[in-house]
């Protein structure tokens, strides 16, 4: 999350992508209200008994929970969305109530186990409202499948869709075996409606067209009854692996048909329909996500669109010029000669094109390989021996070969194999090849505007993307005995009562549409600039942009209420080079101390609009890291145009940085955490992991969690750990950090006489649902763990996961609820139909749409000690979305996720900048693995701590 200045912005300004939908989990009873529950075991979790009791009792944690829920608070329904408070006139749609959804009950067999909490009910709270979602009802076949371990000796080696091929080659030689077509996966499982002829086990010999026949070994694995799934979403059975791969077989014939003439991906395939060019010989290609999922009582396919760069196809001379940054139709001998083409622009396109599938042609015979060199020579002068002893050059063997010369001798050559070297012009880039590598800023930009399209631009979009998947013309799933609905669903939602905002002086102000305007508010607690300097490295920053952006700084302090910022701050001018930027900072301080008395506790640094981020993480390390000291970074353009709603916004992040806290929820919308009889803890984590193919990278850690009592001010702590290691190694330290923290605020600053929490709520970020069982196992035993350290009886946890990456999207049906961005209103919450069969989770799209379509966070709760019913945690999480420090809009994850994922993305900045691993981006080359290790394990060593001043 950058702080160089602007407009604080909500996370989630519109759907950009995103990861594929996950898989599904079990059950457990039924919770009534008023006994006390006694539980023996966290996968079936707590009846939901009466509130108050002491703590819990842990008696084996991961094995069961025992003692009574607690928590405070009334239930029912209301609304508190009040007046107006927000900017400008009223939205293009606003709500239309629907017609209430039937009952609240859930059905859950008493046998059932969940593998988080169980669903105690469904939640009423808020104006109902009728919304499409981009599931497709499915049917739940009866028929048996027949799963079938496939081995191809050479599985290892050859790409999924040379797998493919083979597996389809080897079914169309075989009709007679095969007399319906079983869906593979591409690697090992073949799944069909039948059982095959051949037995227990056969070996086919499969003529692919190459010189020898493909040995394929096909071996019954299992008979897999898809009564157990039917059972599963109607409540009545434990999510088991029978499920799970009755679900992955669904979703591999779904997909069969598709991905026959299409390029593709795990779940996704693409289209030529609709293209973009995105310059450098890459373009855009549009394509459709699909996913089997298990809803209540019914069967679903998500299904959403999705965008993936290609290299472009053609003649490889035109890629390479293109890439080049020249016209595809520009003269190659100017640029790709031997004598034209210099080391570094060599090693750059090798780069681009190494690993890239080409077609030559020979004696009318085409064949594929894949380019693995460029030659420093140009066919003219790139020699190789013949079998009599003779040398011959490249462009002479060719002449002699195919009877004509090439038209560009000097142009250099690509490797195809040990021993073949192939001029350039002979090659042809086929089509539909993945661009897996880091697009440049420009890339980039195309990529958002591509993918970001409107609700109803989407929704047509999915809606015509059916015709691509062709599930009506499929014989995969015809033979399967799955039939799909040919209409999106129309699911059940509500709005949830938009909070009242608290800001100083105790005025308060209600959102609309996930916005509001601060005008006239003062922040709720300022916090004191003891000294401020500037720190300017854009020398074409002039005295005139000086003293506007002194001017502009002091009055937007004085506007939200921060005392203490000088009108004349000092002022220190350097350039923009070398390395000790700290220094910078120093001297900065000692030249505030000289002219004001006092060190300064806030440096404004002006950055220049472009190549900045060196700059950028060397004052970040220097503040945060080596003296302790705010620094708010600001561009130099950014400052010389901004206006006094830019220069407000810049406040909101340094109060927040010094300490201070910029608005509160009004008591009555977080009233189960604000129960002084059981002081709250609320905890975000997540996760960051280096990038696709890096080795010698560790992954990085942070959790972030309140202090005070309006759940408003936060502190963080980060690590580096093991490399792609999703559970958080440290939690037990980082979370005891946080707890002794809390309580060193309730006691010295709220005066609190008993700091220690009673209740903990947890989100968490950043892992899929196959990972829940884990997670449960290892990171909830490390919380109590922390309390066990800490010296303080455990807290009861609620424990919830929150989920960004997943493809499920609502659309305002005609004539229905919308913002003026044509999304759903900010607090809808959708617990209903597409939801798990059994599990406490729902979705909730808590932000104002921005651009293009919003997608919703999936909350899915693991652990609730607390006894949280759907309405409190569902309100609870919607307005403590109204309270991100840094923005006047709500925002699409509750905050302390969202700060958790901010600060493993600055997890750099904890990095010597001169030292060994100051200067590294994530595109590392690849390591073996003891050395990828190694690394590691030096990382974490090389990871500096954040200075005790900042943030604390």
């Amino acid at each position: 999350m950058s702080d160089r200045g602007g407009r604080g912005r909500a996370r989630g300004r519109g759907d950009r992508g995103g990861g594929p939908g996950g898989g599904s989990r079990g059950s457990s009873p039924a919770r009534g209200r008023g006994a006390t529950p006694s539980v023996s075991s966290v996968g079936t979790g707590p009846s939901r008994g009466g509130r108050g009791g002491g703590p819990p009792s842990v008696s084996s944690m991961g094995t069961g929970f025992t003692g009574p829920t607690g928590g405070t608070g009334p239930r029912g329904r209301g609304s508190d969305r009040g007046g107006r408070g927000g900017r400008g006139a009223s939205p293009a749609g606003g709500i239309v109530a629907a017609a209430a959804p039937a009952g609240t009950a859930v059905s859950i067999g008493p046998a059932v186990r969940a593998v988080g909490v169980p669903r105690p009910s469904y939640g009423t709270l808020g104006v109902p409202v009728d919304m499409i979602v981009n599931c497709f009802r499915a049917n739940v076949p009866t028929n048996l499948i027949y799963h079938y371990d496939t081995i191809l000796p050479e599985d290892k080696v050859l790409p999924v869709r040379a797998t493919m091929e083979v597996i389809r080659k080897m079914q169309e030689q075989n009709p007679t075996i095969f007399t319906k077509r079983g869906s593979y996966d591409g690697r090992k499982n073949l799944y069909s409606p039948i059982k095959y002829s051949f037995g227990n086990q056969h070996e086919f010999q499969v003529n692919d067209g190459g010189r020898n026949p493909r040995r394929v070994r096909i071996q019954f694995a299992a008979t897999i009854n898809p009564s157990s799934t039917a059972r599963y979403i109607a409540g009545q059975q434990s999510h088991d692996e029978n499920i799970l791969t009755t679900l992955n077989a669904y979703n591999v014939a779904i997909r069969m048909q598709p991905i026959q003439d299409h390029p593709f991906n795990t779940r996704s395939f693409f289209t030529r329909a609709e293209v973009r060019d995105m310059g450098r010989s890459v373009e855009l290609w549009r394509g459709y996500f699909q996913s089997v999922r298990p809803a209540i009582g019914k069967m679903v396919i998500n299904v959403d669109i999705s965008s993936a760069a290609f290299y472009k196809s053609g003649p490889l001379i035109k890629v390479c010029l293109e890439y080049m940054g020249r016209s595809p139709d520009g003269d190659p001998l100017q640029f790709l000669a031997a004598n034209r083409l210099d080391q570094r622009t060599r090693k750059d396109l090798l780069k681009f094109i190494r690993n890239l599938t080409v077609r030559t042609t020979r004696n009318g015979q085409s064949n594929n390989r894949s380019i693995k060199d460029i030659s420093d020579k140009g066919a003219d002068n790139l020699m190789f021996k013949l079998e009599d002893g003779s040398s011959i050059s490249v462009a002479a063997w060719f002449r002699r070969e195919t009877g004509r010369p090439l038209r560009f001798p000097t142009v250099v050559c690509v490797q195809l194999s040990k021993t073949a070297w192939v001029p350039m012009e002979l090659c042809d880039v086929n089509p539909g090849q993945f661009y897996r590598k880091t697009l440049t800023p420009d890339q980039t930009k195309h990529m958002v505007e591509f993918s970001t399209l409107k609700p109803d631009a989407r929704l047509r979009n999915i809606r015509n993307g059916l015709q691509q998947l062709s599930y009506g013309n499929s014989a995969y799933l015809q033979d399967f005995g799955i039939n799909v609905e040919p209409n999106p669903m129309t699911v059940k939602g509500r709005i949830l009562p938009t909070p009242t905002l608290i800001y100083g002086r105790n005025s308060s102000i209600v959102p609309r549409d996930g916005q509001w305007n601060m005008r006239d508010k003062l922040l709720y607690k300022p916090e004191k600039i003891t000294g401020c300097g500037i720190l300017i490295y854009d020398a074409r920053f002039r005295p005139d942009n000086e003293k506007y952006l002194k001017d502009s700084l002091y009055a937007a302090c004085q506007s939200v209420g921060i005392q203490g910022m000088s009108q004349d701050p000092p002022i220190l001018r350097k350039n923009a080079t070398g390395g000790q930027y700290w220094n910078h900072i120093k001297e900065l301080g000692t030249l505030h101390k000289q002219l004001k008395g006092t060190m300064p506790n806030l440096i404004i640094v002006i950055l220049p609009d472009f190549g900045n981020e060196d700059i950028y993480i060397r004052i970040k390390n220097a503040g945060d890291i080596k003296i302790g000291v705010a620094t708010q970074c600001l561009k130099s353009q950014k400052c010389i145009r901004g206006n006094m709603q830019y220069f407000a916004n810049v406040c909101l992040k340094i109060n927040a940085k010094l300490g201070g806290i910029n608005v509160v929820p009004r008591r009555d919308s977080i009233g189960i955490v604000r129960d002084v009889a059981d002081p709250t803890i609320i905890i975000g984590a997540d996760v960051m992991h280096p990038g696709p193919g890096t080795t010698g990278r560790p992954s990085y850690a942070a959790v972030v969690g309140s202090v005070d009592s309006e759940i408003s001010k936060y502190i963080a702590v980060s690590r580096a750990q093991g490399s792609r290691v999703e559970m958080i190694d440290e939690l037990a330290d980082m979370v005891a950090h946080i707890i002794r923290k809390y309580m060193q605020y309730r006691k010295d600053v709220e005066k609190n006489a008993n700091p220690a929490p009673r209740r903990i709520l947890f989100y968490r970020d950043g892992i899929s649902e196959g990972q829940f069982s884990q997670s449960k196992e290892i990171e909830v035993a490390a919380i109590f763990k922390a309390c066990d350290r800490v010296g303080i009886p455990r807290p009861k946890l609620t424990f919830i996961v929150v989920g960004k990456r997943h493809h499920v999207r609502f659309f305002p049906p005609p004539g229905g609820s919308s913002d003026r961005s044509g999304n759903a209103p900010a607090g809808l919450v959708v617990d209903r139909e597409i939801t798990s069969p059994v599990e406490f989770d729902f979705y909730l799209q808590s932000h104002g749409g921005l651009l293009g379509t919003s997608r919703s966070a999936h909350y899915n709760v693991l652990v609730d000690q607390n006894g949280f019913m759907p309405d409190e945690l569902q309100r609870l999480s919607f307005s403590l979305c109204h309270v991100y420090a840094r923005a006047t809009r709500s925002v699409s994850i509750v905050p302390p996720v969202y700060y958790a994922d901010t600060v493993c993305a600055r997890a750099r900045h904890h990095y010597d900048p001169d030292g060994a691993f100051g200067a590294e981006s994530d595109s590392a080359s690849q390591l073996t693995t003891t050395a990828g290790a190694d690394q590691v394990e030096a990382h974490r060593r090389a990871y500096q701590p954040i200075h005790p001043n900042t943030g604390q």
